[in-house]
């Protein structure tokens, strides 16, 4: 059986989102606003290890990269997880309780499948040891480039969400609201 490769990212991610409030914050932004809470943590790790802000082409490549296979394997994958939650569509619980493991690894299992691909997009760009507030800075930076990107206009329930993953990244430092 064929295992995930060692991936820095995948690491990260799971760290940061098991902070207090950051999954709530990720799903919220990932409903609400339509973002992938892959391509808002992939933000915060190319900042958190020394790498360069990212520029818009950047964002728009890796969106590109994982477009189709957000669209065609994640997205349907968290439909069904979601619909046999809410709608049991005349299945005994038990048979779904029984079921719900293996549909929430199918839907991480494409998750991590997408943050190789990402990861893959900065494989050769160097890292830095850059103090904290650098880092920061470039997180914010990458945050606010992905809304862009994605066409949101900032309001205070997005601003609030990035501002929580932000804090869960970079405890102590400073986050930048939309000008």
């Amino acid at each position: 059986m064929a295992t995930f490769p060692e991936n820095s990212f995948w690491d990260y991610s799971l760290t940061v989102y098991s902070r207090p409030r950051v999954a709530d914050a990720c799903i919220f932004l990932q409903d609400r606003y339509g973002l992938d809470v892959n391509l808002l943590l992939f933000c915060l790790w190319t900042a958190d290890s020394g790498r360069q802000a990212l520029d818009p082409a950047s964002l728009r490549d890796c969106n590109r990269r994982i477009r189709d296979w957000r669209a065609r394997v994640i997205e349907p994958l968290r439909t069904i997880r979601r619909t046999c939650r809410a709608e049991p569509l005349g299945v005994p619980e038990f048979l779904l309780e029984a079921s719900e493991p293996s549909m929430q690894k199918a839907e991480l299992d494409a998750e991590r499948v997408e943050q190789l691909i990402l990861a893959d997009v900065v494989r050769h760009q160097p890292q830095e040891p850059v103090d904290d507030s650098i880092r920061a800075a470039r997180a914010n930076q990458n945050l606010w480039a992905y809304i862009d990107l994605a066409a949101n206009a900032a309001d205070e329930q997005l601003e609030a969400c990035l501002r929580t993953l932000f804090a869960a990244a970079f405890p102590g430092q400073e986050f930048a609201a939309a000008e």
